[in-house]
């Protein structure tokens, strides 16, 4: 089916999703007044309120979600704002690639957190009538394109704005916001039920609209920018996208929600992203779908890439800068938007050499804490250290102390959180006594290392001390290793 057609079919059902929701509260109403009375022998109607009251509860919850939908305003922006001031030859670039595409530029122009570059437009009637437009460009993006890579992405975001896309497919497009945004609204269990199956119905048609926006903004920006600039740029895309989230999940937040944050943000993520990105480009492929879900309005980047061959190319001279020369000072933009997006309250800045460091003590810390208040609860002694450990080791009092510290684990659960418990306090232990030091890692968890900068033999120490036999052998080791047994550990830093 041609893309005028689906876009025409889908704009007929969204016209058909109100009156299928609204003819649902009708049929019901009817239904209450016919099948729920009963005729007594003069013909006289007993009307029964249930099934009625039932349609009035659907509309009601009907007309509240359209409500909400119909009188949204559009989400506050995020981001940092760049005026034409700040990056000058950046929106000269965009300018002329509107141009290009004979449209409109864009009103303004954001650097967001995230990995990702889009359009908006706050325009009304379902996007007939043009309203005010906004390009974000992600930071990470920024930070890892070339001057091709980026003005191949602008070329295909103007693609999306330029007349190219005919104001059937875009109100079929915003017609799908307006669809799931109204079963999103709608808290009726039976009447969102009934909705989702015909928004899913609505987004399978519209589906091909969408895909075919971006195939012609794929081809938009190879005229503008050439087609070996757009290839890399979606290979890149996908490469950053993968690269972000995993520096988010490995190192960012699980600082952030310990009340940490390091000193440049995006600076950590451009090395990450130096050091792994081997793994990263091959975890990228790896992780893409197959096939996207079915609500996704993008077509998989690898088929993107595909349908390029057959896009006529142009030849356009090569730029191969970073794209951050196109934003002057960008380590200033950098922290204004790291302090609106990720600082808060009370969080701590320290530079990566140390934040790991602080972060992997305080871990060791929390681990070794319940162990040590176990051990002062079996012997009754007011302080406790790794001597007093092993002393209970050396009794032969594990279950004991694997009781004191997990009442509720039994068994292996309970050796478990054993071992776990003294391998933190050995590793606080070593950090205390100037025995070894944490060391920061990309690629996977920070190393603890001695004063040879070898890694610290924990499974040894652990073997050592889990026989009353070999404790002896555990002491002598520590104690080579220069690892004070008999020092007060310090409580763990609150998170």
């Amino acid at each position: 089916m041609r893309t005028s057609l689906r876009a025409l079919l889908s704009v007929v059902m969204l016209v058909g999703f109100y009156v299928f929701a609204f003819g649902l509260v009708v049929a019901l109403c009817a239904f209450g007044f016919q099948a729920g009375t009963d005729r007594d022998g003069n013909g006289t109607l007993t009307f029964r309120p249930f099934v009625v009251g039932g349609a009035i509860v659907l509309l009601a919850a009907l007309v509240a979600a359209l409500g909400k939908v119909l009188t949204a305003r559009p989400a506050s922006p995020t981001g940092i704002r760049l005026t034409p001031e700040r990056a000058p030859q950046l929106w000269t670039l965009v300018q002329e690639l509107a141009a290009r595409a004979e449209t409109r530029p864009p009103d303004e122009i954001r650097l967001v957190a995230e990995a990702n570059a889009g359009v908006s437009e706050d325009s009304r009637l379902l996007g007939l009538v043009p309203g005010w437009r906004t390009l974000v460009i992600g930071m990470p993006l920024l930070r890892s394109y070339t001057v091709d890579q980026l003005r191949a992405v602008l070329a295909h975001e103007m693609g999306h704005y330029s007349g190219r896309h005919t104001a059937t497919a875009r109100l079929a497009h915003r017609g799908r916001m307006v669809v799931v945004e109204t079963v999103q609204h709608t808290t009726d269990g039976l009447l969102r039920a009934v909705l989702s199956g015909y928004a899913r119905l609505y987004v399978g048609v519209e589906q091909g609209v969408s895909r075919q926006l971006e195939f012609e903004a794929d081809r938009a920006a190879v005229a503008s920018a050439g087609r070996e600039a757009m290839v890399s740029a979606l290979r890149e895309t996908r490469v950053v996208g993968t690269a972000w989230d995993a520096y988010l999940e490995r190192h960012l937040l699980p600082a952030y929600d310990r009340g940490h944050l390091p000193e440049d943000v995006f600076g950590g993520f451009d090395a990450f992203l130096a050091e792994c990105r081997a793994e990263l480009t091959g975890r990228s492929v790896e992780v893409a779908p197959a096939e996207p879900a079915w609500w996704e309005s993008h077509p998989p980047i690898g088929a993107r890439i595909a349908a390029l061959r057959f896009v006529p190319d142009v030849s356009v001279r090569a730029d191969g800068r970073p794209a951050t020369v196109l934003v002057p000072e960008l380590a200033a933009a950098s922290r204004q938007l790291q302090a609106g997006v990720f600082d808060r309250a009370g969080i701590r800045l320290l530079p990566w050499d140390q934040l790991t460091p602080t972060l992997a003590d305080q871990a060791a810390r929390g681990l070794a804490h319940p162990l040590f208040q176990a051990a002062t609860r079996l012997t009754g002694r007011a302080h406790a250290g790794l001597d007093l450990l092993l002393d209970l080791f050396a009794a032969d009092r594990y279950a004991d102390l694997a009781r004191a510290l997990a009442p509720d684990a039994g068994g292996e659960d309970g050796l478990r959180e054993l071992t776990a418990a003294f391998e933190g306090a050995v590793e606080a232990a070593a950090v205390e006594s100037g025995a070894a030091a944490w060391r920061h890692s990309w690629s996977g968890p920070p190393e603890l290392l001695t004063r040879a900068g070898e890694p610290l033999p924990l499974d040894e120490l652990v073997e050592l001390a889990a026989d009353p036999l070999t404790v002896p052998a555990a002491r002598e080791r520590l104690a080579v290793l220069g690892i004070r047994v008999s020092a007060e550990p310090a409580s763990p830093a609150p998170a």
